[in-house]
Formats: structure tokens, C-alpha cells, sequence
């Protein structure tokens, strides 16, 4: 066909004999110019995202989510997706869908990383299904009634100098860390967070992240000192100089793995991050929580198993040369102890096959429950079981508060006489 074929061309009513190259010029210059008009950058002006809704520049992201929005990252096998531009605009598509994704559900992020930029893509309502409001309630007052179990165990520790010990120390910092953990868990489950507040459900995501894992590290510590205690009759360390030593390992291991989280949240690039502030103020993904935390805390438990199955054959198969009394009090100390690690690693087994499952069934509901729960049980543990705890209390009465005199009595099963003068005392009155 030749190229000077003329066709008849009628805008506005006008009859126009066109050639066939000024018509092909013409769409040409039409389709650029709807490329041009087509703007699905997330920030304006060539700036750059920062954090939930906050471009560099001191804007907002201009996707406009009535639901929210997820976070397409671009570079895993499933969350790759590419952009097309139809009659109606541009389409998002991921890889894993037939159906496209409108223009004003999405906008993309090229500055992260120029091969694979992300997308903010907009949740549709059939998918956010929020959890019933009785949900939210019954987790915020459990985790209220774990924090408030928590901070009375600790003050009960505090008022008491009998409970100064190295371990007790090591245990009272566990418990510290694990309040600090139901508290920002209560202020969690008080609120639900918008796009708009992302900066502050990443900085609780940050405390809670920092504060469990402080509580694993010096639950270690505990597992370890009560190990070393039975294994060796003489530590080459003073307690002086170990404390300081299992602080290093309460508090500074867990700043690393904060620093390290920190480091690839903010970080530019397709590396694994966090995701924390993209669905929800907590990790998002079943890699990164792996990566960042249940793995560390599994490794943990795992050596925390260790050092108390070889106290518990020591104390049980070998330790014969300890008088009874000696005897009996370390292994008490030893299955207090193992009690406290298997609440804590049993529960946490239950949570990590409840995040499996995608903790959508009711029956997930009594599980998640005990978990939040942990304080309560620690409370009972290390203080109500406890009969050194009730004993001291009953002597001191701290506060003026006068507790049963028969808890005088109690035979403490961490000493190794009971003096008669308390036998006396619990049987006045």
C-alpha cells in the first residue's frame, strides 16, 4: 500500500484530506501526551518516600485508600508487577492475579530501587476484615492484667533485699522488659492506627520488638547463671564482676538486633526489612518475623533447654556430694525455673503455629489467650508459689499491708533450717 493513501478526516464537522504519516504523527504525539498526563509516582516532584504516608518533601503520598494500603515490594516471585496504560488509564498487574489493579487504587515508588520499584496498592473492602470489637477488648484488658501481674512482681522484688541474689536480679530484668512488652501491647490493641499515624505504630513496633527480645536474652541469663551455679563449685567470675557481664547480654545483644532492624527498615533497597507500619504496627511477612525474631528467639529457648536439662541430670544423677538440704534447695531453684521456661517456650509455640495458620479461626482464640496471659502465670510462679517470696512478705509487711502469720511458718525450700523463733511468731495470735 503506498504511503500517500489520504484519508478522510472530519474533526469539529470540517471535512480534511490527511495524509497517512500526519495521522500516524498525530497519534503519536497523543499517546505521549497521555504518557505525560498518566502520574502514578506516590510522591510528587521527583521526591522520594520516607514512611507511611511522608515523602521526603514534606508531603503526603497522594493515594487516597478509604481501607488502607499494602506495600508491593517488586522483588519477590509474588510481588512482582508491572504497569500498563489501557483507554482508561495506567493498570497495575501483579504477577499472581488476572485482575488489574485501577489507577486510583495504586501509585509506585521508583526511587526505592530503579529495577524493581514497589507500589502502594489500596486495600478493597472484601479483604480488610478487622477483627470483631470483643476481640480487641479481651486482648487489650489481658494484656493490662499481664502488665499490672508484672509490675507487682517486680515491685515485690524491689521492696524485699532478701531477693538480691544474682539470679533474682537477672530474673527481675526479664520481667521489666516483659512489661514494658504488654504495656505497649495494651496501647496497641487500644487503637486502631490510619495511615497518618504510621510514625508512631513503627515506634511502638520498635519498643516491642527491642523489649521481647530483652526479655528472651535475659531469660537466658537466668537458664545459663542456674547451670554454671550447678556445674561449678567455684566460678572463676565474682558475682561482682558477672552482673555487669549478663547486662552486656541482657541489654546490649538485643540493642544489636534493634540496631540491625533499624538499619534495613530505613535503608533503601530490596534487601529483607522489617515492614513495620505496612499492615499492621508489628513485622509483616512470614520471612522477616522468622528472620528478625522468631529465630533469634527459638535459637534462645533452644539453649535455654540445654542449660536446664544438663542442671536437671546433674542435680538429679550426679550431685550426691551436697548435703540434703543444699541439694534441695538447688533443685527447686532448678524446676522453678524450668516451669517459668516452659510456660514461656509453650506459649510461644502456641503463638508461632497461631501466626502458621494465620490465627484466623476461633479456636486460636484460647492459645493466644494463655500467651497473653504470661504475666499473670509468671506472677503466680515467682511470687504466690513462692514460699520464700510469702515468707519474707509476712515478716517485712511492706507498706503497712499484713499478710497471713502462718506464711512465717513456711518452710523455705531455698534456706536450710527454719529458726524456731518463726515457728513462734506464726503461732501467735
Amino acid at each position: 500500500m503506498s504511503s500517500n493513501v489520504i484519508y478522510s478526516w472530519k474533526p469539529f464537522g470540517l471535512t480534511m484530506k490527511v495524509p497517512v504519516w500526519i495521522l500516524c504523527l498525530h497519534w503519536l504525539i497523543w499517546t505521549i501526551s497521555l504518557s505525560e498526563a498518566i502520574d502514578i509516582n506516590c510522591c510528587q516532584n521527583g521526591t522520594t518516600w520516607i514512611d507511611g504516608r511522608n515523602c521526603s518533601d514534606g508531603s503526603k503520598v497522594r493515594l487516597v485508600c478509604p481501607h488502607g494500603f499494602y506495600k508491593l515490594h517488586g522483588s519477590g516471585d509474588n510481588e512482582k508487577f508491572k504497569v500498563v496504560e489501557t483507554d482508561d488509564g495506567a493498570m497495575l498487574v501483579e504477577s499472581n492475579s488476572y485482575s488489574p489493579i485501577p489507577q486510583d487504587s495504586f501509585c509506585v515508588l521508583p526511587g526505592e530501587n530503579v529495577d524493581t520499584p514497589s507500589a502502594f496498592v489500596c486495600f478493597e473492602e472484601v479483604y480488610m476484615e478487622d477483627p470483631p470489637l470483643w476481640n480487641s477488648i479481651l486482648f487489650f484488658v489481658l494484656s493490662m492484667i499481664s502488665a499490672i501481674f508484672l509490675i507487682i512482681t517486680l515491685a515485690v522484688y524491689l521492696i524485699l533485699p532478701e531477693l538480691r541474689e544474682i539470679q533474682d536480679k537477672a530474673m527481675m530484668a526479664a520481667v521489666s522488659s516483659l512489661a514494658v512488652s504488654y504495656i505497649i501491647l495494651c496501647i496497641q490493641n487500644m487503637k486502631e492506627y490510619g495511615n497518618d499515624e504510621m510514625t508512631l505504630c513503627v515506634a511502638l513496633a520498635f519498643i516491642l520488638y527491642y523489649s521481647f527480645l530483652s526479655a528472651f536474652c535475659w531469660l537466658n541469663v537466668v537458664a545459663f547463671n542456674i547451670w554454671r551455679t550447678v556445674w561449678f563449685k567455684t566460678f572463676i567470675i565474682s558475682d561482682k564482676v558477672l552482673f555487669p557481664i549478663y547486662c552486656v547480654l541482657g541489654w546490649f545483644v538485643p540493642s544489636c538486633f534493634l540496631i540491625s532492624a533499624l538499619s534495613t527498615h530505613y535503608i533503601q533497597g530490596s534487601h529483607l526489612k522489617p515492614h513495620f507500619g505496612e499492615h499492621r504496627c508489628w513485622f509483616n511477612g512470614t520471612s522477616e518475623i522468622w528472620a528478625f525474631f522468631y529465630g533469634p528467639i527459638a535459637f534462645l529457648l533452644a539453649l535455654n533447654i540445654i542449660y536446664l536439662g544438663l542442671t536437671s541430670w546433674r542435680l538429679w544423677h550426679e550431685y550426691r556430694e551436697f548435703n540434703g538440704n543444699k541439694l534441695r534447695a538447688l533443685r527447686f531453684k532448678c524446676l522453678l525455673y524450668v516451669k517459668l521456661m516452659l510456660v514461656m517456650g509453650i506459649t510461644w509455640v502456641f503463638e508461632i503455629l497461631s501466626f502458621a495458620a494465620g490465627a484466623q479461626h476461633w479456636y486460636w482464640i484460647p492459645t493466644d489467650a494463655l500467651n497473653t496471659l504470661q504475666g499473670f502465670i509468671i506472677f503466680l510462679l515467682l511470687v504466690v508459689t513462692r514460699k520464700r517470696v510469702r515468707k519474707l512478705l509476712a515478716k517485712k509487711k511492706p507498706c503497712g499491708i499484713v499478710f497471713p502469720k502462718s506464711w512465717i511458718a513456711y518452710e523455705d525450700e531455698e534456706c536450710e533450717i527454719v529458726l524456731p523463733e518463726e515457728l513462734e511468731l506464726s503461732q501467735q495470735g
